[in-house]
């Protein structure tokens, strides 16, 4: 792998830079005598040269990043910059922590990332956002589709730590067995850091919900009637909690009643997007029209009751979790992203988990 990654890094930098590979050098530093897995020295026509520290891996999670980033710091007296991963599929997941400690990253797949200073050099290709290897002997959860991995996770957004693996399951209403697995998948995604017992003494929410979001689909994880109000929307949020006070308010209404009233919003309010248990009688109830193209109002019921547990009203207003919202915005159509960004950030001034 690491021969892949020099043959790649020649295919893209110009024909006059050299680039020498030297395999397991030894390295003293402190009196310590320390072998990364390589040194890349790349050297520009101007005898620029910068030594890239290389660590191969043959599998990585995103929780053995700060562990590589440490050993490179290391070897480099204390940086992990001019360094780079090799390893057989760096997941997106894995692609965050390492930039987060300054790496780069390369595997067969096509994802490969450089940044060096001098020589002035800047690389970032992306190949796939999924392996296809699969170990046959590997039965640990792979993703965070399903019931039980949201409830773990909009109750982890909202519980304080520390939490063992057992309180953390009867909050989320899970069997034990199934929180276990969801929070070993996340332990290994780095979103969560855990004590050797499993109890989990941190929670990167912001971290956590965009991970979830790489399986979670709001359009496809809900059964979803697009629908209009020939009145506006502005009538169909008035009559809602007379003619539904069960419906769950989601999306960018959610969003802007969990805003401060001094912040404004990054997009204007041009639809609803609402959770209930009888998506045709509300419709009926509020006159909405089934329609293919322009609707202004998304009737959802919802995947899973947790929704309609977790909800809070706020400003009088009956809305999802916090973490649904933000992952309904991060994956719901038009410019609700922007929504969920804002939103992220105006949680990490009030509540701890949120900045990262």
């Amino acid at each position: 792998m690491i021969a892949s990654a020099v043959e790649a890094l020649r295919s893209i930098l110009p024909q006059a830079w050299q680039l020498t590979v030297h395999y397991a050098p030894v390295r003293e530093v402190e009196g310590r005598l320390l072998r990364p897995d390589a040194e890349i020295t790349i050297e520009d026509p101007n005898g620029t040269v910068a030594n890239l520290v290389v660590e191969s891996k043959a599998f990585t999670a995103p929780r053995d990043v700060a562990r590589a980033a440490a050993f490179v710091a290391r070897v480099q007296g204390g940086q992990a910059k001019n360094a780079m991963l090799v390893t057989s599929f760096v997941s997106p997941a894995t692609r965050a922590e390492l930039a987060r400690h300054g790496m780069g990253w390369f595997d067969p797949t096509g994802n490969l990332r450089l940044a060096l200073e001098r020589p002035a050099v800047f690389i970032d290709r992306t190949g796939a956002d999924r392996s296809e290897v699969r170990d046959p002997e590997d039965r640990t959860l792979k993703s965070l589709r399903g019931h039980a991995a949201a409830r773990i996770v909009l109750a982890l957004c909202e519980t304080g730590t520390p939490v063992g693996v057992r309180e953390a399951a009867a909050r989320a209403g899970v069997s034990v067995a199934s929180g276990s697995r969801v929070l070993d998948l996340l332990d290994r995604e780095a979103v969560i850091r855990r004590r050797s017992d499993g109890t989990v003494i941190a929670v990167r929410r912001r971290a956590l919900v965009t991970r979830w979001t790489a399986d979670y689909q709001v359009m496809k994880a809900n059964e979803v009637i697009t629908s209009v109000d020939p009145r506006g929307i502005e009538h169909a949020l008035k009559a809602l909690p007379a003619v539904e006070p069960d419906a769950v308010l989601t999306g960018s209404a959610a969003a802007r009643a969990y805003l401060p009233a001094d912040v404004t919003p990054v997009s204007p309010l041009v639809s609803l997007s609402l959770y209930t248990a009888d998506p045709i009688g509300l419709m009926d109830r509020l006159r909405l029209k089934r329609v293919e193209r322009g609707s202004n109002v998304l009737v959802m019921r919802p995947y899973d009751d947790v929704v309609r547990e977790r909800a809070r009203t706020v400003g009088g207003l009956r809305c999802a979790p916090p973490a649904q919202v933000v992952a309904d915005l991060l994956t719901g159509p038009g410019r609700s992203t922007e929504e969920a960004e804002q939103l992220m950030e105006v949680f990490a001034t009030v509540e701890e988990g949120w900045a990262s």
